[in-house]
Order: structure tokens, then sequence, then C-alpha cells
């Protein structure tokens, strides 16, 4: 601009010159000003629009495992969002001074747009999937309830009552049966006689006992799983042999729901004894528990139940020493303990390690495990921790060897595989140290949500591994463990091993049709009781019209899963 020209009022850009009485001209003058913006403010003008676009895709990535078509949707319009943005980027740069303005005001009115469009999705992505959500906890928990209520059992006399399988028969006297505290029950115990079981009979066992309602997710199920504590007159607890188990005063009553083929459970346990481990020895049953006065009736009756052994020290359960309070000092504190880790929301005392837990204290309990013993067990799992992720993991003496039992972990490894247990390692998982010795994995718990009888971390496919799935303050450490081939050899060895009659499928089918036979007669009271066959239930992949209908998926996704990881064991790292 010259003097000449700022003295006439007149005003050069580029060639041109913009004379003050041209209304035109002042408004073709703005437009030319404010198309050549200063590369700052452009700058600042496009990252605006890339963090926002950014930002939207984030959040709509982070809704993609949500399922449904907003999924699709969003993924759709993120990229005509970056299409736009590049589009009219490309038409900024090429564009003359003049229109550069106003399509840097249009490029982010545009990706404005499809921005706020695409936050709206995901609002309403979020809002249909947190109402899905409900609506499955809604199916799980409420609608066999429903199912319940209407199809009672029929108030007629079941006082000369015969089944193939033991029965219990619990009298409450009016009283309530809680969560907590347990209430004292009078407890019958009858079985099989000439392979019939009669509550005719004179009981096997007459005694007191207490009882409770045990669980976690499962407490909301109407079929109620419960502990049972035999006592004495004075209502002490006494050990007791039970159907032909070793005697004990702490026991199990589960009630198969979710799982029904009632078999889930009880075959995990078996494999495991076949690998040469303990697992909880288990008996079927039918269940009575009768809340009021006068004669026992089929509306007392609460279906087929599993009595197991609770997981407890003991040299007929799990054979560890015992440790006594006045153990304070090296060796006689270094076991024998039980943890399990469990749900974050369970109650009770627990422990915390540098990568994982929350682990509870099972044996002692929070009650007798003093804090010295406490501050001892911690301080090896951080130990055994800090080998396994040191840089020195995989020496034998001072590596993870030094402190983990690898076969037995192994061998919980492939049990959780070859089920798909979508609560193994996470929920329910046992551990033992004994004294002098290593940690130990086991004995398994909580089986009903296996062998394809779940719908999420892919619980019902054949294909995959469970491990891939698991969080780092999870016992996740097969996936360090692998990085050692030493360990990736010694797991393919053992696979080898197993496959030879462990988890052979047509054994596997042999032992499914022995436990099917055994339920063939209870099944039919049990779901007359319990109305759920063709109904979802819980998380449920796998949906059977009739009990052989879900025994018979049953064997053919084990099938199936065995053929899958026969392909898939190697010695080289697999995630």
């Amino acid at each position: 601009m010259d003097t000449l020209a700022l003295i006439r009022g007149e005003v050069r850009f580029g060639a041109k010159i913009i004379r003050p009485d041209s209304k035109v001209a002042i408004l073709e003058y703005n437009f030319a000003r404010l198309g050549r913006p200063k590369k700052r403010m452009r700058r600042k003008n496009i990252s605006g629009s890339i963090v926002f676009l950014v930002l939207g895709l984030a959040v709509a990535f982070s809704v993609v495992t949500r399922s449904g078509w907003l999924p699709v949707a969003m993924v759709g319009f993120g990229l005509a969002a970056v299409y736009s943005f590049g589009f009219t980027g490309r038409s900024i740069r090429q564009a003359r001074a003049s229109r550069q303005g106003r399509w840097l005001a249009l490029a982010r009115a545009l990706l404005g747009l499809v921005g706020a469009f695409l936050c709206l999705l995901i609002v309403v992505g979020m809002f249909i999937a947190r109402l899905n959500q409900q609506r499955w906890q809604t199916r799980s928990n409420f609608r066999p309830q429903r199912a319940m209520a209407n199809s009672p059992m029929p108030d007629v006399p079941a006082t000369n009552f015969t089944s193939n399988l033991p029965i219990i028969v619990l009298h409450t006297d009016g009283k309530y049966v809680s969560n907590d505290p347990p209430t004292v029950v009078r407890a019958e115990f009858f079985d099989a006689v000439n392979r019939r079981a009669s509550t005719d009979n004179q009981p096997v066992y007459a005694g007191l006992a207490s009882m409770n309602r045990r669980g976690h997710s499962t407490l909301g199920l109407p079929k109620h799983s419960y502990t049972l504590r035999t006592l004495d007159q004075e209502t002490n607890q006494t050990k007791v042999a039970l159907l032909g188990m070793p005697p004990e005063e702490d026991w199990v009553l589960h009630a198969p729901f979710e799982d029904k083929t009632m078999i889930r459970d009880v075959l995990a346990f078996e494999l495991t004894r076949k690998m040469g481990r303990y697992a909880p020895r288990t008996r079927y049953v039918e269940l009575f528990v009768q809340t009021s006065d006068g004669m026992l009736s089929m509306k007392d009756y609460r279906g087929v139940y599993v009595l197991m052994e609770k997981i407890k020290r003991g040299p007929d359960r799990v054979n560890i020493a015992k440790l006594k309070p006045e153990h304070r000092s090296e060796p006689e504190i270094s076991g024998g303990y039980i943890v399990k880790r469990d749900h974050d929301d369970s109650s009770g005392s627990r422990f915390r390690t540098g990568h994982g837990g929350p682990f509870f204290y099972v044996s002692p309990n929070a009650r007798q495990i003093t804090s010295e013993q406490k501050t001892w067990l911690k301080g090896y799992f951080n130990s055994f921790e800090s080998a396994l992720y040191g840089a020195d993991f995989k020496d034998p003496e001072k590596g993870y060897p030094a402190y983990l039992d690898v076969d037995s972990f192994i061998d919980a490894h492939f049990l959780i595989e070859v089920g798909k247990n979508v609560d193994g390692f996470r929920y329910s998982a046992f551990l033992t140290k004994d004294r002098g010795g290593k940690l130990t994995v086991g004995p398994p718990w909580d089986w009903n949500r296996s062998f394809g009888n779940a719908n999420y971390y892919g619980g019902g496919h054949v294909r995959g591994w469970y491990s891939s799935n698991m969080r780092p303050n999870e016992i996740s450490w097969h996936q360090r463990l692998q990085e050692d081939p030493s360990y990736a050899q010694r797991r393919a060895a053992r696979w080898s091993k197993l496959r030879e009659k462990v988890f052979d499928p047509k054994k596997i089918g042999l032992m499914i049709d022995d436990l099917a036979a055994q339920l063939e007669e209870a099944q039919e009271r049990n779901f007359k009781r319990w109305p759920i066959l063709g109904q979802n239930v819980g998380c449920n992949y796998f949906v059977g019209d009739s009990f052989q209908e879900e025994v018979d998926w049953l064997k053919n996704w084990i099938i199936d899963r065995i053929d899958w990881i026969d392909g898939h064991v190697t010695t080289s790292v697999e995630f």
C-alpha cells in the first residue's frame, strides 16, 4: 500500500485498488482480507476440527463392542467425516484467496455438524446398550421366577417319595433361611437301598445342621445353593460321613440352574481327579426343604442338587500343613495357606499384590490368620510376581520356577481352556501354599459357566484361547510364562499326555452319558419344579428344548473344542 493511495483513502490489495465509495468493493475487500488468515489461525481452525473428529471417533470405537447396528453406523459416519475433512482441506488449499475464508467457515461448520451427529449417535448407542443390559438382567433374574410362580408343585404327601438318587430332607421348623446368619435345621439323609432311596426308609443320617444361602451372581436365581454344616446336639460343628464321603463338617448343596445339563461342575471335578489332583467329591441328590409343620409334601420339593465337599484344609480334602497362630517364623509360617481370587465386592478380609487381586483368606480364615502370617503370605506373592515379571524370570533359582508349582498351573490352565470356563482364573479361583512348598493352583470350583455355557468372552465358541481375555490383575500368568521356551515345551508335552486318557473326547462322552443316566429320572421332576428348558437363563449360549438336547450339545461342543486345541497347542507364543 503506497502513501498516495493511503491519502486518497484507497486500499491496494494485490493488483486491485479498493475505493471507499464502492459498497461492492468494500465487501470484496472484507472477504479478501478474511480470506488471507494468518497461518497460525488456519492451523488452529484445522487442528480444532481434527481434535473434535478424532475424539468422536475414539468414543465411537469404545462403543464398538456394544452389540447392534449403531457401531457400524458410527464407523460409517466417522469415515464420512474423515472424507469431508480431507475434501474441504484440499479445497481450501486450492481455492483463491478471496474464497479461503468462506471455505474455512464451511469446513468447520460441516465438521461440527458431523461431530455433533456422531456424538448424538454415541449417546443413543450407550443408552440402548444400557437398556439391553437391563433387559438381559431382567430376563436372567426374573423370567425363571415367573416360571416358578406359574408352575408350583402339587401339595400332595411325599412321605413315600422314592428316587434312584439319595434324598435329603431339611426341616426348618418355620424358620427363614437367609444368606446370613445360618439357620439351625433338622437334617435327614436317605441313601439308596436296592438301588432306590425312599423317605419311608430309616435315614442313614439324622441330626442337626445349620444352613444358609450362598453364591454371588447366583444369589439372584430362585433355586438357591446352600452351605450346610453338620452339628451335634449342642449345635457345635461335628464331622459326619455323608453318603459315602469322608467325615467332615462343612458341605455345600449346589443348585444347578444356569447349567441345564446339571453336569458341568461334576464333570470338571471328575476330570481334575483323573489328572491326579484333588477336587471336591460329589453326589447327586434330590432335596426337600420343609418350612412348615405337618406332613412332608411335594410342595417342599426343591429339585436336583449336588452335595459336594466344601474346599477346606484337611487330610481328606486339601491336604496341607495346619497353620497355627503361634507359627510366626519360617519354616512353620510358610504354610499351609488356602486363598482364592474372587469378586472385588465379595465380603471378607483380602489382600492385593503389585499385579493382582483381590485374594481372600480361606484357611486360615480372616478371623484366624495373624498379622505376621498375612505379611508373610503377601510378601511371598509379591516375590513370586517380581520373579515372574523380572529380567531373570526363566532362571530356575531366581525366576518363577522357584515360587510356582508349574505342573499344577499347566493342569489348571488346560482344564480351564478345554471347558472355556469364563470364571476361570478370575472368580472362585483357589490357590494353596503348603509348608515348604510352592504356590499351587486349585482345587477347581464354580463351573456352571463352562463347556460352552456362556455368551461372553467367547465362552460359547469352540475356537480361540480363553486366556487371551485375562486382565493384568487376574491370574494371567500364562501370558508371561509362555515367553519361556521351556514352559512352552513342558505345556505341549503335558497336553499330549492328557489327550491320551483324560481329554479323550470318547471317554469324556462316556462320562457324560453316565452322569446323564443318573439324572434321567430326577431331571423330569427337577424341570417340572423349575420349568426353564427352552428358556434363556443367565448367560446361556445354547438353549435346548429338552434335557437330552442340552446333553447332546454339550458332548458335541467338547469334541469340537478339543479338536481345535489339538491344532493350536504349540511351543511358541500364541497371543
